[in-house]
């Protein structure tokens, strides 16, 4: 079954990882922080993309849960319609 995680001591982490990559795919930063990820993003190359997946950890090992999620149109979606409260 590999959908079945082991989860040990109760010691496992659950970490939502974010990357900003160029248009080549290639990352330019990776971190937990969506406002670092939405500053990257700000100042990244045009066609840059946001991508979100979560991770388990513990102290020896990390494991991928779920599969990478471009979020940049929901991004770009919540800004557009933010703007209407700044102007």
């Amino acid at each position: 079954m590999s959908n079945v995680l082991e989860l040990r001591n109760g010691s496992v982490k659950r970490i939502i990882f974010y990357e900003v990559a160029d248009q080549q795919n290639i990352a330019i930063w990776g971190g937990e922080s969506a406002l670092e990820a939405l500053k990257w993003y700000r100042n990244s190359p045009n066609g840059s993309k946001i991508y979100v997946q979560e991770w388990l950890t513990d102290e020896e090992d990390a494991k991928q849960v779920s599969s990478q999620i471009e979020i940049t149109p929901i991004v770009l979606s919540t800004i557009a319609n933010c703007m209407d409260r700044w102007v």
